[in-house]
């Protein structure tokens, strides 16, 4: 294996003493990009290792590299992460929140059929989303949820 594919295999392992070993002999290919365009600080932020993603950033990592295959940056793929274990952005809670209070029937549709699992969400506030969509008493809303859109 080359360096740069060693230095791929130890951040998606996290194994920060390896990727300081091999960044401390070949310091630019913390920039590198592997055959999909990703990079070493896309594989740490995708695998949730804080660590090093700081230790790449102070390497001089590209925080706004893309890669290939997305056209994502480590944002993205740090976003991907935590989706997996249901997080969502805070703008988008708030957002079907506040299309479910003014009654946007279709953009609560479009939003639900890319993140399905909100369905089983809470708002911030703490409320249920389905709880909101049954007591807006839109029943075109409610049935998105799965619920018969009455209030009560």
């Amino acid at each position: 294996m080359t360096d740069f594919e060693n230095l791929i295999e130890a951040t998606q392992q996290g194994n920060a003493d390896r990727v300081i070993e091999i960044l401390d002999r070949e310091s630019g290919l913390c920039n590198g990009k592997d055959a999909t365009g990703a990079t070493p600080l896309h594989y740490a932020a995708l695998n949730g290792h804080r660590q090093l993603v700081q230790l790449l950033v102070q390497r001089g990592a590209n925080v706004n590299a893309t890669d290939d295959q997305f056209g994502a940056t480590p944002t993205g793929w740090a976003i991907e992460y935590l989706r997996e274990l249901g997080g969502y952005l805070a703008i988008e809670l708030d957002d079907l929140a506040y299309a479910i209070q003014i009654g946007d029937a279709r953009w609560l549709a479009r939003f639900l059929t890319r993140f399905p699992d909100l369905r089983e969400a809470s708002a911030m506030s703490g409320a249920p989303f389905r709880e909101l969509a049954r007591q807006s008493g839109n029943q075109e809303i409610a049935a998105l949820f799965g619920s018969d859109g009455t209030a009560g």
